[in-house]
């Protein structure tokens, strides 16, 4: 789409091409819908959804329709853990659990499990804690009853880090369920009211909400 055309939308025949792309992608990756938004200088010239938003009620997708966003919240949460280290409140070297850590006493590390003590705000940033990965013992999927507290807890009491924090990459949703808990034990507010107080609010997104489930 040349950058002429974008400022002013795009013509019936890109828009005809883009409905085609994205059939094509849905096509792909097996997807009941897709929402489509392009912007130039801050404003919107393309905004368009397709497909279904419930397939089996044959629910028609449409713009003001909210996606589940994810592990898109996990550059959120970075930021908002950036945020307090450019305030002076955290350091990526800062400990998250045992003596003088951030957490402190609000998670017990088990009996000989000092490895734990070991872990850092940047391993857990750059997921590189040594334990807790995104595979079938992930903690973020099993227990789902539990809340944060009883499901950490039973993480750091029956789940050993499987190398040295900062020794090896491994995908970990539970490091950043962790970075959410530092997060309100050092601003003493919940995590979605800080994120939407301290970046979400002064970024101007004022549609995104937590999901309850």
């Amino acid at each position: 789409m040349a950058a002429q055309s974008l400022a002013a939308g795009p013509t019936p025949a890109e828009r005809e091409r883009l409905a085609h792309l994205a059939a094509d992608l849905m096509d792909w990756y097996e997807a009941p819908g897709l929402s489509v938004a392009i912007a130039t200088k801050r404003e919107p010239v393309y905004v368009e959804a397709f497909g279904f938003a419930d397939k089996e009620r044959q629910e028609t997708l449409t713009t003001q329709h909210r996606f589940r966003i994810a592990s898109v919240t996990k550059p959120i949460t970075s930021a908002g853990i950036l945020l307090l280290m450019q305030a002076g409140r955290l350091r990526l070297t800062d400990h998250v659990f045992g003596p003088n850590s951030i957490l402190g006493d609000e998670y017990k590390t088990p009996p000989n499990r000092q490895d734990i003590e070991r872990i850092t705000i940047e391993h857990l940033l750059t997921h590189t804690s040594g334990g807790w990965p995104n595979d079938h013992d992930d903690p973020m999927f099993k227990n789902k009853e539990m809340n944060h507290r009883e499901l950490i807890n039973l993480a750091l009491e029956t789940e050993p880090l499987r190398c040295e924090p900062g020794y090896r990459y491994a995908y970990s949703n539970f490091g950043y369920c962790l970075l959410g808990r530092v997060i309100e034990k050092i601003t003493n507010q919940k995590y979605d009211q800080y994120i939407i107080s301290a970046l979400l609010g002064p970024s101007g997104i004022s549609d995104m909400q937590k999901q309850y489930t």
